[in-house]
């Protein structure tokens, strides 16, 4: 694990391989531990780089007060601290919220997206009611150890046959949660609304949906896929919200990535 400053913040990450640079951006409740399955079967075409967003894992705390426009720029500040060259951004659940985010207030910051179970903001993909009560849910997690519910999530975000290795990373990584985070987060994001941001977005996207996921409907990625000039819809059938690790998504994001290098050399 190695850590840069960024505007203040020490951000966390893990780094691995050589070649096209892929920053990988966790889901809500997870660090970059998520991704160590991608960084090792990647690692022979591509530069990876997995963080751990501000309030996660090993970085700082989030700021009192972030925007959304402060977990734009906390993405751009970090790609530019690495050194990293219009990365591919790939990000799952709420990873996905902040690569739109990041892209929408830099434009040329990414050369790709790869986006898995995504939203275009909650407001932008859910009804009002939806949105409120997972809001609800959320606000009631906060002051409740996370030991009481991780089970219930984990059940939600993973498929029944998932490997009991990355069950227990992601139940490791979920007992370290701070409620400080899910707080500073709703608080920036949780109405969030990137519906209209998205026919700006001119570089090629790969939206991936889970066939049994039960977290995120498929009409959002539907929707966001529509919406964005350049962008494909992947349906990988049988897999959870947390596809992120299965063979089924890594195959997907290798033919992403050969598609951008192709592309390159015509």
């Amino acid at each position: 694990m190695r850590t840069v400053r960024v505007d203040g913040l020490d951000l966390a990450y893990r780094r691995n391989g050589r070649g096209i640079p892929l920053l990988f951006l966790h889901d809500a409740f997870g660090d970059s531990r998520a991704w160590t399955e991608e960084s090792e079967r990647l690692a022979d075409r591509a530069d990876v780089v997995a963080w751990d967003a501000p309030g996660c894992g090993g970085s700082s705390d989030v700021p009192i007060g972030w925007t959304d426009e402060d977990w734009a720029d906390a993405i751009a500040g970090f790609v530019d601290a690495l050194g990293l060259d219009r990365p591919v951004i790939c990000g799952l659940s709420l990873g996905s919220v902040l690569a739109l985010l990041a892209v929408r207030d830099h434009p040329r910051l990414a050369r790709g997206l790869i986006l898995a179970g995504p939203f275009a903001g909650w407001a932008g993909s859910l009804p009002a009611t939806e949105v409120e009560r997972r809001i609800r849910d959320l606000e009631a997690t906060v002051d409740v150890p996370a030991a009481e519910w991780a089970e219930e999530f984990l059940h939600s975000a993973f498929r029944a046959d998932a490997s009991p290795e990355r069950l227990a990373s992601a139940r490791a990584a979920l007992l370290e949660w701070r409620p400080q985070t899910t707080a500073a987060m709703l608080e920036a994001l949780g109405r969030l609304d990137l519906r209209s941001s998205l026919p700006r977005i001119d570089v090629p996207t790969l939206v991936v949906h889970g066939g049994a996921d039960r977290r995120r409907p498929f009409t959002a990625a539907i929707a966001i896929a529509q919406a964005i000039p350049h962008a494909r819809l992947v349906e990988l059938a049988g897999l959870g919200h947390d596809c992120c690790g299965e063979a089924e998504f890594i195959r997907a994001v290798e033919r992403f990535l050969d598609g951008l290098g192709d592309e390159a050399a015509a």
